[in-house]
């Protein structure tokens, strides 16, 4: 197995920061389908799942009160739309 890169959140949280909603919202999406094709006995060894925290951590801090209702609102548009 090859070895992973080193995940840095402070990284990650900057690329965060500078994104916009539209942006934010489609590595959330991507992380999640990632996130599926990890095999529970792999995900300790995973930085999707830290990334995906963060993605909901900076959503939520966008727009308070509301958790994660702006992504769902968001992939509705996109699978109705």
């Amino acid at each position: 197995m090859p070895a992973q890169q080193e995940f840095d959140t402070v990284e990650f949280s900057d690329r965060l920061g500078a994104m916009t909603d539209e942006e934010v919202f489609g590595l959330m999406q991507e992380l999640e389908e990632a996130s599926e094709s990890i095999a529970p006995k792999n995900r300790d060894d995973s930085d999707v799942f830290a990334q995906i925290a963060m993605v909901e951590t900076a959503i939520e801090e966008r727009f308070p009160g509301q958790l994660l209702a702006p992504y769902k609102d968001w992939q509705q548009r996109r699978i109705g739309g």
